[in-house]
């Protein structure tokens, strides 16, 4: 019984710590916005001469 109370009162101390310190200091995210990719520039680099019939642009 004595194990089953001590393992008890671990959890709760871990549960304990790990919510106070999301509640004062919350992780913060890095994530962020990529460009989008430029259909025009790669089809511009792909063909370099240009004024091609069968550009896409």
């Amino acid at each position: 019984m004595r194990a089953t109370s001590s393992f008890a009162a671990a959890v709760v101390l871990a549960t304990g710590a790990l919510w106070a310190t999301m509640l004062t200091v919350p992780p913060q995210s890095t994530a962020s916005v990529q460009p989008r990719i430029n259909i025009q520039e790669l089809t511009v680099k792909a063909n370099p001469e240009g004024g091609h019939h069968d550009d896409a642009f």
